[in-house]
């Protein structure tokens, strides 16, 4: 039995095994600068085709499995992630969830899709509500 599709905005924090179709729109390697530079991740961003965008997150220990495989602007189906709580401290969407990958994560890229998903996405918010995330270094107002 083939698993269903979820959305972005219906995941629950847990093991999912639900097919979530998504475009990577960038990604990144995050280093640990206390440590000389050590990779810590590569950190994603994903939309869906109801424009939600959500973090996901690959570990150092799985790094080599998916990083070659990443491409910005590509559609992927996800599935057999975990789904966990977003960091407080450092947030790239407003999404209360994101995405980190582990043993069971399948990642296949795919060339086309039915459903219309964003290639870019904005996050417009007020000027003010952008002054007080200044130097917070809890969101980046400039993604």
């Amino acid at each position: 039995m083939a698993n269903s599709r979820v959305l972005l905005a219906d995941l629950k924090a847990g093991r999912c095994s639900n097919v979530a179709e998504v475009r990577l729109l960038r990604f990144w390697e995050a280093r640990n600068v206390r440590k000389g530079g050590e990779p810590m991740s590569v950190d994603m961003l994903f939309v869906d085709e109801n424009s939600t965008l959500m973090q996901g997150s690959v570990g150092a220990n799985r790094q080599l499995r998916f990083r070659d495989r990443l491409s910005e602007g590509s559609l992927y189906t996800l599935t057999g992630f975990d789904v966990t709580r977003s960091n407080t401290n450092f947030r790239l969407s407003d999404a209360p969830f994101s995405i980190r990958f582990n043993e069971g994560t399948e990642l296949d890229k795919i060339p086309a899709s039915v459903r219309p998903i964003p290639t870019e996405l904005f996050r417009f918010m007020p000027c003010s509500q952008v002054l007080e995330l200044a130097n917070t270094g809890k969101q980046l107002p400039g993604m």
